[in-house]
């Protein structure tokens, strides 16, 4: 899965949030570690050692989640060994 991969997340806001993943849930909430906080202009940066970004909160609301092509594939890969080893249906 892509727990502790890092990812860039842009709210609607415009603040991003760059951090390793810690979890992620069916609601798209999210909580990353190590993040880096950068503000709407670009012209602040915050370092904060974890965060919790709620899928439906209105200021946090996710815009933008960018995962790195090399875990969607490892996603994929992993997806298809468990439908495989699911076994047929006699």
């Amino acid at each position: 899965s892509a727990t502790g991969h890092p990812m860039l997340v842009e709210l609607k806001s415009g603040e991003t949030l760059n951090g390793l993943l810690v979890n992620c849930d069916t609601w798209m909430n999210l909580t990353l570690r190590e993040v880096v906080q950068t503000s709407a202009d670009g012209d602040k940066f915050m370092r904060l050692p974890e965060i919790y970004v709620r899928g439906s909160t209105a200021r946090l609301h996710i815009k933008y989640l960018r995962v790195p092509d090399e875990i969607v594939d490892i996603v994929k890969e992993q997806q298809a060994k468990d439908q495989a080893n699911r076994g047929g249906r006699g």
